[in-house]
């Protein structure tokens, strides 16, 4: 995935939303190997809205990299299998997975980096999630 015109357009046209709404940015990415966060730091400004990101790619493995919190890292590697609905198949399932460990490293990721927004990619599915708001 290089960064073609439109894909550089499309980033810029979101550091420069997040500039003028005054809101923040991390990233949290596992096969796109740091693509995302490359893609935004190459923007002028980006510093400004982005406060970094992570490369999670071994799920296993990568605790350290997951803010080394043992309790995310343990409900990402052993997530609960009993979501599966009738007629679920092995993809639909991993699917599943998948998004329940975007969504769950996304909002790890904005607590701890004190941000607005995280953009988290898991494989198969790409979340973009804020912290949860405070009541």
């Amino acid at each position: 995935m290089s960064a073609s015109g439109s894909t550089a357009r499309a980033f810029r046209s979101v550091v420069e939303a997040l500039k003028l709404r005054g809101k923040t940015v991390t990233s949290v990415e596992s096969t796109t190997g740091g693509l995302i966060s490359s893609n935004i730091m190459k923007i002028d400004g980006a510093s400004s809205v982005y406060y970094g990101g992570s490369v999670a790619y071994n799920t296993k493995k990568c605790k350290p990299i997951l803010l080394n919190d043992a309790k995310l890292h343990a409900s990402l590697v052993n997530a609960p299998t009993n979501t599966a609905q009738p007629g679920d198949s092995d993809g639909d399932m991993y699917k599943r997975s998948k998004l329940d460990w975007t969504s769950k490293n996304a909002v790890a990721f904005c607590e701890a980096m004190g941000t607005d927004f995280c953009v988290a990619e898991g494989g198969e599915k790409v979340t973009a999630r804020t912290k949860p708001r405070e009541e």
